[in-house]
């Protein structure tokens, strides 16, 4: 199979879908901002974490570990292997699920009240929780699909629960609106559980259909099949289901069929383990350490001076507003990622070093250069984004502010999946742990004496740490082969150019056009300009290696 291919269609599916994905999330944190505020957007985001956590649990680990497995069992052409893995992971997943649903249901006061120190957020644990089983049908399946190289159902799985949850969202809000009622974040958290619904029963109808049609036997003759065939055939297929009709009250094969069963699933679970329960782990504990973050954040900020609503708010702008706006080109990194773990481990495995390495180059240059494009746009355009988009300047000096973060989280986005596919994920566990610990120390010891710059600035410690020693360790194992001084002078050669250009047309039309036409035609100035210039960039680095 071509894997060059199997690439540059999966990321650009994966890519667009995601695109409209983010798109449509990015109009939904508008229309959050301006109906139900900030302040209810930052309880909503206090509580992402511990179902984040309950999430990675039960299914963060699994989901992986099938798409591993059912590429291998995929490989070999063996669909009843593939089919155990899934069902193993799904029972594991379903049932850990389950019983975190009743304990987060049954313990919401006390996690609301203890862990996360704002008691209203207890009402939404309890929506929230019912989507657990949901997420990990929705999960589990889509692994299954990446592993069988079925791109589309898990694009378009993503695609659907985020446009379920958003019509959710503005109907309940319209009706409401209608009868004079208050809304606050409580529908955020049922437009989650309606979206993971509805991804989850749209996976499993594509299992069936796919399903039926991989196990449907072939016959290309049978539409010119003249009418003794057919009859012929008829018998056979009678003679079929007699055989299987006898076959049912045979007790003794039907023990034997079960445990035949019983002994490939037990198989397939110890398979899934020892790859689900280190990322698992590590998925977990930094789950752990958001939550940490996310309840000690706002209760900080009130020590620099902020009283209770507006540290919510500035919690919500910041993580609601500022942040899905810097997160949003990860869309493109993050579709690559996905298919860059298989596709790393089966070069490592065949021990295609060349190819290994021109696959992380590549990777490594792309994510650079996404990254200072976005770094500049953000820095020229940011405070007007968050004035025009958000209707809020606060959203846009912290958009500003983030830009420095561009680079280095889309290139962790991407290599971290690299590391993940040659098995590195215990270290990288330790560099998490290692960044998260400098982010939590900048929480507690700047916020309050420099409020939400202290926190801003250990977020550009912890990303710079752990694409450092990203970068570090595939230099050591002789997988990233390109100069990164000349690559950041490639990549970042035509940002710094369309930058200082539009920088100047600013210059020169100030109090000359109108704020957003200026806006407009800036924005195209930046583009154009940067496009024109990344061809040499993109010559250089391929003359390079």
């Amino acid at each position: 199979m071509n894997q060059k291919r199997f690439l540059m269609k999966g990321t650009l599916l994966l890519t667009v879908m995601g695109l409209l994905t983010r798109v449509a999330g990015f109009f939904y944190k508008i229309f959050l901002s301006r109906t139900i505020g900030a302040s209810e957007i930052g309880l909503y985001q206090m509580a992402i974490p511990v179902f984040s956590f309950c999430s990675a649990l039960c299914g963060g680990g699994i989901q992986t570990a099938i798409s591993k497995l059912t590429a291998k069992y995929h490989a070999r052409r063996s669909q009843s292997g593939a089919k155990q893995a899934l069902f193993a992971g799904l029972f594991l997943s379903l049932s850990l699920s389950v019983i975190l649903m009743a304990a987060l249901y049954f313990g919401t006061e006390l996690i609301a009240e203890r862990i996360l120190l704002e008691k209203s957020c207890a009402g939404l644990l309890k929506i929230m929780a019912f989507s657990l089983p949901f997420s990990m049908i929705h999960g589990c399946i889509c692994g299954y699909f990446m592993g069988t190289k079925h791109i589309v159902p898990p694009a378009l799985a993503q695609f659907a629960e985020q446009i379920v949850r958003i019509l959710f969202v503005v109907l309940a809000y319209t009706l409401s609106f209608k009868k004079g009622r208050q809304t606050d974040a409580s529908l955020m958290a049922f437009g989650a559980l309606a979206g993971e619904a509805a991804s989850a029963i749209y996976c499993v109808v594509c299992l069936f259909i796919l399903s039926s049609r991989n196990f449907q036997p072939e016959n290309p003759a049978s539409a010119d099949m003249s009418f003794s065939g057919k009859l012929s055939s008829l018998h056979l297929t009678k003679h079929r289901i007699i055989t299987s009709l006898r076959s049912i009250p045979n007790i003794p094969s039907l023990l034997r069929k079960w445990g035949a069963f019983r002994h490939q699933f037990i198989a397939s679970v110890r398979q899934i383990l020892p790859i689900s329960v280190p990322l698992s782990l590590n998925r977990t504990l930094m789950c752990v350490l958001q939550a940490i973050e996310a309840a000690l954040l706002p209760q900080i900020l009130r020590l620099s001076g902020l009283t209770a609503s507006e540290a919510l708010s500035v919690y919500g702008t910041l993580t609601g507003m500022a942040l899905p706006m810097i997160l949003f080109p990860t869309a493109i990194t993050s579709a690559l990622g996905m298919l860059l773990l298989p596709t790393v481990s089966e070069a490592q495995a065949l021990h295609q070093q060349n190819q290994l390495a021109r696959t992380v180059n590549a990777s490594f240059l792309g994510s650079l250069l996404l990254g200072s494009f976005c770094l500049g746009g953000f820095l020229l355009f940011g405070s007007e984004i968050g004035s025009i988009l958000f209707q809020n300047a606060f959203a846009g000096t912290c958009i500003r502010r983030l830009a420095l973060l561009c680079p280095l989280i889309y290139i962790s986005t991407t290599l971290t999946s690299i590391l993940h596919g040659l098995g590195k994920s215990t270290v990288l566990l330790l560099w998490n742990l290692g960044g998260f610990a400098l982010r939590l120390l900048c929480v507690i010891c700047l916020v309050p004496p420099y409020g939400i710059s202290g926190y801003l600035f250990g977020l550009l410690l912890d990303q710079t740490l752990l694409a450092g020693c990203i970068l570090f360790s595939l230099y050591r194992q002789n997988i990233l082969t390109v100069s990164i001084p000349g690559a950041l002078t490639r990549m970042f050669f035509p940002a710094v150019t369309a930058g200082g250009c539009t920088f100047l047309f600013f210059l020169l039309s100030a109090q000359k056009i109108p704020a957003q036409i200026c806006l407009i035609i800036g924005g195209g100035i930046y583009c154009i300009i940067f496009l024109l210039t990344v061809l040499p960039a993109f010559t250089g680095s391929a003359a390079s290696e």
